[in-house]
């Protein structure tokens, strides 16, 4: 396992930083990620009264019933979280300077709410949704209420307003799948939070990692390590931390 002073050096060393980040650099709000153990999958099942745990974002299934997907959101939003240190440290290198991109599968909106601008939500968000009827665009602030009070948004026309979080059956949005076939032009390549098992974005990610000095920052071992230039396993908000003080106090020397 590589040191995190190593890692902050490489950081330092970096100016256009390419970043790839998952659902564990979350979970420290108090967000679950999908997949782990105690996770949203492991629970989803009985507490939403779905078919199959996977069913709160199927398509199929939530043009069928979409109040699963709703009393979900209602609990993500009402819990109104905060940011974790992952977040501050990403949108401290973008303050200075140092980041190209920041492309991320969650769609908790923490990054923004961090101060980051350099951010594509690959698996969307619910900055806004659209009506599955005629297609009307509206912002959250339009739906958010709705959805708080335990409702289901809908539109003029009646048709249900879906937030746009990307579901199992949807594309990706544009803005992803431009720098999936044209990535920007990075220095370093930073992959925090991830399993690197959901696709399209692992195969971005790990098609990457040969071409660039690259960093992996997960809280587990996993099979993709090997991939990377420098790794790091642990809790991550620590990490983080560490990083942040070895920045401030310009402590950048590998050990």
């Amino acid at each position: 396992m590589s040191s995190t002073a190593e890692i902050a050096d490489l950081l330092a060393r970096s100016n256009r930083i390419l970043v790839v980040t998952g659902a564990g650099i979350s979970t420290s709000s108090g967000i679950p990620d999908f997949r782990s153990p105690d996770g949203l999958y492991a629970t989803a099942e009985e507490k939403y009264h779905l078919p199959y745990p996977e069913a709160i974002f199927d398509l199929n299934y939530f043009n069928h019933n979409p109040a699963p997907f709703f009393l979900l959101s209602r609990e993500l939003l009402e819990a109104d979280v905060a940011p974790t240190l992952c977040h501050r440290l990403l949108a401290d290198l973008e303050a200075e300077g140092k980041i190209e991109l920041i492309v991320t599968q969650n769609i908790d909106m923490l990054h923004t709410k961090a101060g980051s601008n350099r951010v594509i939500e690959c698996h969307g968000s619910y900055l806004h949704g659209h009506c599955r009827n005629c297609n009307q665009r509206y912002p959250l602030a339009d739906y958010e209420e709705t959805i708080r009070s335990g409702g289901i948004p809908r539109c003029s026309c009646e048709g249900v307003i879906k937030p746009d979080v990307v579901f199992f059956g949807e594309s990706l949005p544009q803005e992803f799948m431009e720098i999936y076939y044209r990535p920007p032009e990075a220095d370093l390549l930073l992959v925090m939070g991830t399993s690197l098992t959901v696709q399209p974005v692992a195969g971005f990610a790990l098609s990457l990692a040969p071409q660039l000095p690259s960093i992996l920052v997960n809280r587990d071992p996993g099979s993709y390590d090997r991939d990377f230039d420098l790794v790091y396993h642990g809790e991550l908000d620590a990490f983080a931390e560490n990083i942040l003080d070895r920045i401030e106090a310009g402590e950048t020397g590998a050990d």
